[in-house]
């Protein structure tokens, strides 16, 4: 049977559509937006802080920039969809030191976000009101709109994600498989942007098969077929991390993953993450981080919206796609009680901020859920109240967290005290290369100085790393022919290079170091000059 024998069930209503002429007003409002925002945290110096941006950008460069480029630079820990986009923006020295590649890639990201819960919340309600209910949800959010102008994964993960519902949604109406084929898509591309994309998928792939009324037989083929395509980037990495690593589970357990450094952090300071093993207690905690990061009455008003949302139900399987954008909460919850994944709060021990853009994960629901308070059954003027309202609430809150300034806004205050481009090892070393290097070139670890080569204008081709695997078994025996120049801290891949083949580095004599309570030490060697 074809998809045009089902397009008329009864059980489905004709597709509402939103005006023509809203389409464009709606694009221009997001455009002006993203732009604003883009050009207000860069020109504060706010957008590239984090260390994770900071890697992410050198990933995405070591891809042409490298001795050895392309696949041996693709890595573990990240998966590497990000990074990919990225790379033809690093390659302008500009964008890639500036940190602009990934906000651009971000920016772009969350314009489209915006405008599909605009369309969902539209859509799904039927009435305009509703859309720019989910619109507010996202252009008043003042921690995704910082999100946005950075060079982090979270706003591409967030766009697949919303690009899945909302193409399921369109499955839901119309039973076609250009609907279907984009959701797979959307899916797999989440896949290999971040792992909360791997957990997405059992969900998705249920809603497939009870979206559309079709035979059991066809519901069955195409949640086959969903998963078939979507499952492809888990499979694809784990076979990557066997090939490149010689085990499948090296991004999980290996060298730099989070359950590897979790285990060395027990072993060397016997400090454990609040929340390890606790599920209420992380619970307490991404509360805090909702708190902090989306605000109160934005919480409050989804909860509110999550009531509608489960009493309309009954109705219609149009809303039941909703249901994935509430998956990254118990995700999150389970990687901090059992995956060692860390998040701190400030008004919960030990009263730091690390990791708070794990809250930010679930603005996409507080966007989409108080737009089902606007259904139908209200008469036009009663919503346009509660959407002016809403909306009320939402710029209240937007004014409240952004009241001290963008450096106090908590995903902000996160970067400047946690950005390595400020902490005294990693300053002391560039300001020492800045009077002494002579660009010969380097051997060091891997994202271990995410800040050196773009603050000191280094190409990555001129340096050797543990992903550059043909020169660093060079390393072994003949490191004088290759390198000029080493940075070496203790426990990183130099050093245990260094340890493990000590008579091949004799011609190379300390040239500076140092110990930073905290951060640890650091020290340069230079090749003795004959």
């Amino acid at each position: 049977m074809h998809d045009s024998e089902f397009e008329a069930t009864p059980c489905q209503p004709e597709p509402w559509h939103i005006p023509a002429a809203a389409h464009g007003a709606i694009a221009l409002l997001i455009l002006a937006v993203t732009c604003a925002s883009l050009h207000f945290f860069y020109t504060q110096g706010l957008s590239n802080l984090s260390g994770d941006g900071l890697a992410h950008m050198e990933s995405a460069r070591r891809l042409f920039d490298s001795l050895t480029p392309g696949y041996e630079e693709i890595g573990t820990v990240w998966l590497p969809l990000y990074h990919l986009i990225c790379a033809p923006l690093v390659l302008n020295d500009f964008l890639w030191r500036s940190g602009l590649a990934g906000g651009l890639v971000s920016s772009m990201a969350f314009a489209l976000t915006a405008y599909l819960l605009f369309r969902l919340g539209a859509e799904m309600n039927r009435n305009l009101a509703a859309g720019l209910v989910a619109l507010a949800g996202a252009l008043l959010s003042p921690s995704l709109l910082y999100l946005a102008s950075t060079p982090l994964t979270e706003p591409l993960a967030l766009m697949w994600l919303v690009l899945v519902a909302y193409a399921l949604f369109r499955y839901s109406q119309s039973g076609s498989w250009k609907s279907l084929v984009g959701a797979a898509v959307a899916a797999l591309m989440g896949t290999l942007t971040r792992y909360e994309g791997w957990n997405i998928l059992p969900f998705a792939v249920l809603l497939v098969f009870f979206l559309y009324p079709y035979p059991w037989r066809q519901r069955l083929l195409r949640a086959v077929f969903f998963a078939g395509v979507a499952i492809t980037g888990p499979l694809l990495w784990l076979i990557h991390n066997a090939h490149r690593f010689n085990n499948p589970l090296e991004f999980y357990n290996g060298r730099g993953s989070a359950r590897e450094i979790y285990l060395h952090q027990v072993a060397t300071t016997a400090f454990a993450y609040p929340t390890d093993g606790s599920v209420l207690l992380s619970m307490r905690y991404y509360l805090e981080d909702l708190k902090l990061v989306i605000g109160v009455w934005a919480l409050e008003l989804a909860v509110l919206g999550l009531v509608a949302w489960c009493a309309g139900l009954h109705e219609s399987r149009r809303r039941a796609v909703a249901g994935l954008f509430i998956i990254p909460l118990p995700f999150y919850i389970q990687a901090m009680a059992h995956a060692a994944i860390p998040l701190y709060v400030p008004t919960l021990f030990p009263h730091a901020y690390y990791n708070l853009r794990y809250g930010a994960e679930m603005i996409a629901a507080v966007a989409l859920f108080p737009s089902f308070i606007l259904s139908q059954r209200l008469g036009k003027a009663l919503r346009i109240a509660v959407l002016a309202a809403i909306v009320a609430v939402l710029a209240v809150q937007f004014v409240q967290l952004t009241k001290h300034g963008a450096s106090e806004m908590p995903l902000v205050k996160e970067g400047i005290l946690n950005t390595p481009c400020r902490a005294p090892r990693q300053k002391a070393i560039i300001d020492f290369l800045r009077s002494h290097y002579d660009g010969k070139r380097l051997l060091v670890a891997v994202g271990k100085w995410p800040c050196l080569e773009p603050q000191l204008g280094i190409n990555f081709r001129n340096t050797i790393t543990n992903l550059n695997r043909p020169y660093w078994f060079k390393m072994q025996t003949e490191p004088a022919q290759w390198a000029g120049w080493i940075i070496r801290s203790d426990g990183d891949a130099v050093d245990g290079l260094m340890q493990t083949y000590p008579q091949a580095f004799t011609d190379f004599d300390v040239a500076d170091q140092g110990t930073y309570p905290g951060e640890g030490s650091f020290t340069i060697y230079q090749l003795r000059k004959k």
